[in-house]
């Protein structure tokens, strides 16, 4: 384990992520340019650990859209990246650390339900 992820004793997150699998995508640009088409390894109202790969950089600011199944439209915030992780020891694929940005409380309620459906399946 990395010391800060997953309750190291540097924890910096303001909301604890839960480990669940969702899809989502990252675009780029006013164009939307597809950056990553991924699933999150953690997820809260605060942001994500994606596992994913692409032209993407530490302090950019991307367009995320969390899948909330197939009936419904996705959750789309705004997002600026904070970490990026190559696999070594400790991972076994490429990570993006995501903080979103002006998250609303409605944001977060849809957050909440997403996680709770997640962690279901």
């Amino acid at each position: 384990m990395v010391d800060g992820e997953y309750g190291g004793s540097r924890e910096r997150r303001s909301k604890p992520r839960t480990l669940v699998s969702v899809p989502l995508v990252l675009y780029y640009g006013r164009e939307r340019r597809m950056m990553i088409r991924g699933r999150t390894v953690d997820l809260s109202c605060a942001g994500a650990l994606v596992h994913g790969a692409g032209p993407i950089r530490v302090g950019q600011w991307v367009e995320v859209e969390v899948s909330r199944g197939d009936d419904r439209n996705p959750l789309t915030l705004k997002a600026e990246v904070v970490r990026i992780s190559t696999p070594d020891e400790h991972r076994k694929q490429h990570g993006v650390a995501l903080r979103f940005i002006d998250v609303s409380e409605l944001d977060e309620a849809i957050i909440e339900s997403i996680i709770a459906a997640a962690r279901r399946y």
